[in-house]
């Protein structure tokens, strides 16, 4: 996948906790898709989001009235929602200036997901979404290093095969010059 998180915000959260969130979880390691890491000019912005939303692993949902006042960040809600598998979290709520009682006037069912409040404040936040996140990316990372380790190990077998061969070369080379003592090039390198 292309990214850790989606991060779906309104525009007047950008300032308080859209862009402070997305800026400590690149500091952390992740992979974040964030309009303004991510857009550039000319970009189309649908399609933008929607290879976003494809290519994320979760998607960080900044809940505000903000968030509820506009149609965009529904409609990339709606996405992740889509994208979501029964049993399967793909969506991240974080909670920016509402209740869970405001929450439910707007969205029932997206009131009853567990969320995290930005009131105590960043660092709470990003631990927070961390404990979901970050194991998934350690998997990442030990298969990565299990595959290196694989694969470093299979090139050493090739390594000690081509320095036998060149020391049989060499060998065979110097033995006719030699007096007639044996001499075999596995008795000297052990593979």
């Amino acid at each position: 996948m292309g990214w850790d998180v989606f991060i779906s915000h309104a525009w007047e959260d950008k300032e308080d906790i859209a862009r402070p969130l997305a800026e400590a979880l690149r500091r952390k390691g992740l992979r974040v898709w964030y309009d303004e890491f991510t857009l550039t000019l000319g970009d189309s912005l649908r399609r933008s989001i929607d290879r976003g939303l494809a290519q994320s692993r979760y998607g960080v949902v900044i809940l505000s009235p903000n968030f509820f006042a506009k149609e965009w960040p529904q409609k990339e809600l709606d996405g992740l929602v889509a994208f979501e598998a029964p049993g399967e979290k793909v969506i991240l709520p974080v909670r920016h200036n509402i209740v869970s009682g405001q929450i439910r006037e707007y969205s029932p069912t997206l009131a009853d997901r567990i969320a995290v409040s930005s009131e105590p404040g960043l660092g709470h936040v990003v631990e927070e979404l961390l404990r979901v996140i970050k194991p998934a990316s350690e998997l990442v990372l030990s298969l990565l290093v299990h595959q290196l380790l694989k694969t470093v190990s299979q090139n050493l077998g090739l390594y000690r095969r081509w320095v036998v061969s060149l020391l049989q070369l060499n060998l065979n080379g110097v033995q006719g010059r030699l007096s007639h003592q044996p001499t075999d090039a596995l008795s000297i390198v052990h593979v």
